[in-house]
């Protein structure tokens, strides 16, 4: 019931979805899924990601009962030594600290920084808004930059301008956010910040398996922020975030950090910072154990998807004047998603037909952040010009894409989309 794209006719016919091909049904074993023709099963990735692990998750579970740790114990312990592992040389596990979600992370990596309340944060404004809203949370004022004419990350140029104009109040921190899994350039990054003399913050809440010069992203700033929303590519059973210190930090640095997350605690439980209450669940960070061996497999099986929807779709796209993702020159793409940027005017129209033929397509993210009214009533944003992220906010358009897709899945999202797309 595919259609193939092989075969440049079969560009004119609609492909054989309907809701009555595609409606999704409970079914009980992963294969199940796998191997029946509902596109829409296989593009549930939380779904599918948790049957694929469930023994995992059922023994980490059985571990906790067991054990009786429940609150930061050998679970924590052990993912922050895997996690540090994973980021490669220059971190051990005192770098790394196991917190509620990527939010309070990222929150937490400005407290690091020593933001204080009405400082600038130099912050994309083409990012989910929970970037803004940790930013908020500290008090510190988010100065939104414009992302580059060509990619979703931030303008090295709009960076280096907020950080030569002059302020009320200083700027202190830059966020390169990784979105979609697409890398900033980290090392240009790197050196206006020291230039400035203000920290560096990695958002790589949706670049879990991104690398950037050989390395992950998230080993470059002064601190890092990684997600394990049931979304992301490294997901947990629920929230889970991680704060990472770089690898030049100081003993104090480090030990501030993971006070941070303790009430400000010590080791006699005496409260000698200022601190919150966001530490990763037990059992989220046993399930996160068990699934981090099998991330790089997991990022091959989304690259893999990724390039085969690039080749079915790269002619179209060059005649429609369509973005399709890729890698940098330096950096290679995760592909949390896949991306496309198209005709603003068409995108309505896809979604609709998305909807009716059971292709969930999406949008990642319909408002750049200045865009939001919350924006508009707290913070001055009336005479911002930031015309690449409004254009990517009206013209971006997500493909499903996850490791449990067929390529038969890939041909059908593909064949939908070049019959729908008629500018």
């Amino acid at each position: 019931m595919y259609l193939q794209l092989n075969n440049a006719t079969n560009r004119s016919i609609k492909p054989k979805l309907g809701r009555k091909f595609l409606r999704p049904r409970l079914r009980r074993s992963l294969a199940d899924y796998l191997n029946n023709d509902q596109l829409l099963d296989r593009a549930n990735f939380p779904l599918l990601d948790c049957l694929n692990y469930k023994p995992i998750i059922q023994g980490s579970v059985e571990r906790v009962v067991q054990s009786g740790q429940t609150i930061l114990g050998e679970g924590v312990r052990g993912f922050e030594e895997d996690f540090a592992n994973w980021l490669g040389a220059g971190f051990n596990e005192n770098h790394c600290v196991g917190v509620g979600n990527g939010t309070d992370a990222l929150e937490l990596a400005l407290r690091c920084a020593n933001i204080q309340p009405g400082e600038g944060v130099i912050v994309p404004s083409l990012t989910a808004y929970a970037t803004v809203a940790a930013i908020l949370r500290t008090g510190a004022e988010p100065i939104f930059a414009d992302n580059e004419a060509e990619k979703p990350v931030v303008s090295l140029s709009e960076v280096e301008r907020h950080l030569t104009k002059k302020r009320v109040h200083p700027v202190r921190a830059v966020i390169a956010v990784h979105l979609y899994g697409e890398a900033c350039d980290l090392a240009a990054l790197k050196k206006l910040c020291q230039q400035h003399g203000v920290a560096l913050i990695e958002d790589c809440a949706q670049a879990s398996g991104t690398t950037y010069q050989g390395s992950p992203v998230g080993t470059w700033g002064d601190f890092a922020a990684f997600s394990f929303y049931p979304t992301k590519n490294l997901a947990a059973l629920g929230d889970g975030g991680m704060l990472v210190v770089g690898k030049d930090a100081d003993s104090t640095t480090l030990k501030h950090a993971r006070r941070l997350r303790f009430y400000g605690w010590n080791e006699r439980r005496e409260a000698v910072d200022f601190g919150v209450n966001s530490r990763l669940d037990e059992i989220q960070a046993w399930i996160l154990r068990g699934k981090l061996p099998d991330l790089t497999n997991q990022i091959k099986e989304r690259r893999n998807r990724a390039s085969q929807y690039t080749t079915l779709l790269d002619d179209w796209a060059d005649r429609f004047d369509v973005s399709l993702p890729g890698d940098g020159e330096d950096w290679n793409h995760s592909y949390h998603l896949y991306v496309i940027r198209i005709d603003p005017d068409i995108r309505e129209k896809l979604l609709t037909s998305g909807k009716i033929d059971g292709i969930p397509y999406g949008v990642h993210y319909s408002l750049a952040c200045h865009q939001h009214p919350y924006m508009s009533k707290n913070v001055n944003v009336a005479d911002l010009q930031l015309p690449n992220s409004e254009r990517f906010a009206a013209s971006v358009l997500s493909l499903p894409l996850n490791p449990y897709l067929t390529p038969n899945d890939v041909n059908t999202v593909s064949a939908h989309l070049q019959y729908c797309y008629r500018p």
